[in-house]
C-alpha cells in the first residue's frame, strides 16, 4: 500500500500513543513509513510485543473479531500511517465467502489468547531475572 493507496493519512512524532488498549476498534492501520512500538498491559507492567516497519499491517485483530484493542501501538521516532476505516475494511471482508471468514476470526481468536500468554510468560522471565540477578548478587 502507498500513500497513492490510502485517502487517510495520519503522521505522528516519537512516543505518540496511535491506538490505546481497551478502545473500540474503529480502523486497521498501515505502517507507511517509521516503526511502532506494540505493548500490553499485564499486572500493571508493560510487556513489549513486538516492533512494525514500513509495510506492516496493525489493528485489524479487532475489526476482525468486533473487539475492544488488546494492545497499545506507539510511534517510535516519526511515523505516517494509512488508515482502513472499519466501513471499508467491513466492505472488503464481506467479499471473502463466510467459511474464510469463520477461520479469520478463530485465528484472531487464537493470536489474541497467544498473545495474552506470551505476555504472561514475558512477565514471569523478568520477575525470575530479577530473582536470579538479587541471588547472585547477595552470593557474588
Amino acid at each position: 500500500m502507498t500513500l497513492e493507496d490510502t485517502p487517510y493519512i495520519q503522521r505522528y512524532s516519537d512516543g505518540d500513543v496511535i491506538i490505546s488498549e481497551g478502545v473500540i476498534s474503529n480502523n486497521a492501520c498501515v505502517l507507511l513509513s517509521g516503526k511502532v512500538k506494540i505493548t500490553k498491559k499485564i499486572e500493571k507492567k508493560t510487556v513489549v510485543i513486538s516492533t512494525l516497519k514500513e509495510g506492516d499491517v496493525f489493528g485489524e485483530m479487532g475489526l476482525i473479531s468486533n473487539s475492544l484493542r488488546s494492545a497499545n501501538v506507539t510511534a517510535v521516532g516519526d511515523v505516517t500511517i494509512g488508515i482502513i476505516d472499519k466501513e471499508r475494511f467491513d466492505t472488503l471482508l464481506n467479499d471473502v465467502p463466510e467459511d474464510l471468514r469463520l477461520v479469520f476470526s478463530a485465528l484472531v481468536e487464537r493470536l489474541r489468547v497467544t498473545t495474552e500468554k506470551l505476555s504472561r510468560i514475558g512477565i514471569e522471565l523478568e520477575s525470575t531475572r530479577n530473582i536470579i540477578h538479587s541471588i547472585s548478587l547477595k552470593n557474588g
